[in-house]
């Protein structure tokens, strides 16, 4: 089988179907291809384990991972040609006890394409909120949840310089200033924070709070007068800000950044296509809130989604 024709193959129906991961698994002698868009998960073909492997390797040389390496976790991003287009990809690899690898691609789909994800009254409200004072927006949300799409599509309704920083970077933007974190060089997102700031930007994406080192520099950008928009992983809008006061164990300088919060879930509208359900809250004179189960329940009493969710 050619590999290069496989990968086409899956990559071109990907793209075709709007499907948001592909799911390469080893499995004892043989493996399994699956898509997932939303919460389905769609079965497209098993495999040798040989074709698996060799599938996985060819991901890894275009997205500049180590061929050779097969234990460790490691990420890529390439940007994939498939004759006439192209189309942004995020690799995820990763090896079992035994030494077999399995992969996950993101389907990175441009921001023009995924804007039907929100609501437009949602994104205005959001849009004005941000646009009022510099300080530090934490988003959060499932993995795959459109943060980063969001957080972008903020960015090009902003006025001035507008840098990002990611592990890796997702959507390409030639508008933006896009830095990617690389560790073999010191180039983490405490290093990147530092020498975005020298640029000083008018906003300052930061792809993910992971750690203590990275909440802190967050924290700074925001204090010395910079809207700063990062990701965090939580459940919720309550769990977003005890995660980052988890992660600075105070706050004494958190509470004279930290401006709003959002939260937000993919579900399938009635009309088959997916929606973002953003939850927010934002902490200005004029207080601004909107709670993500009364939204959920407002909007399925009205017949706009019909997906059925259990609440903690």
């Amino acid at each position: 089988m050619d590999i290069q024709v496989l990968s086409d193959e899956l990559i071109a129906y990907g793209m075709a179907h709007h499907m948001q991961d592909l799911y390469i698994y080893s499995l004892g002698e043989s493996g399994d291809i699956l898509f997932r868009q939303s919460t389905t998960t769609e079965h497209y073909r098993h495999l040798p384990l040989a074709t698996i492997q060799q599938l996985i390797a060819r991901f890894k040389y275009l997205g500049e991972m180590d061929v050779g390496e097969k234990r460790k976790a490691q990420l890529g991003a390439i940007t994939y040609q498939l004759d006439d287009v192209q189309q942004r990809l995020r690799l995820s690899s990763v090896g079992d006890y035994r030494g077999q690898e399995s992969m996950v691609i993101r389907f990175l789909h441009s921001t023009q394409r995924q804007m039907n994800y929100f609501f437009p009254e949602d994104l205005a409200v959001i849009q004005e909120q941000i646009q009022q004072k510099v300080g530090l927006y934490l988003f959060s949300g499932p993995t795959g949840s459109g943060k980063t799409t969001l957080m972008y599509e903020l960015a090009k309704r902003c006025t001035g310089q507008v840098i990002t920083i990611e592990d890796p970077v997702e959507i390409e933007e030639a508008a933006f200033l896009q830095l990617q974190t690389n560790e073999k060089i010191g180039q983490t997102y405490d290093q990147l924070i530092k020498l975005a700031l020298r640029h000083r930007p008018d906003l300052l994406i930061i792809g993910e709070i992971r750690d203590q080192v990275t909440a802190f520099a967050a924290i700074r950008a925001a204090l010395t007068g910079h809207t700063v928009l990062a990701t965090v992983h939580a459940k919720g809008l309550q769990e977003t800000k005890s995660r980052l006061l988890d992660l600075v164990g105070t706050d004494t300088e958190l509470k004279h950044c930290l401006n709003g919060v959002l939260y937000q879930q993919l579900f399938t509208h009635t009309a088959d296509e997916t929606k973002a359900l953003l939850g927010y809250e934002f902490f200005f004179e004029k207080y601004c809130k909107e709670s993500f189960r009364k939204r959920y329940e407002q909007l399925k009493r009205q017949g706009i989604i019909h997906e059925k969710r259990n609440f903690s």
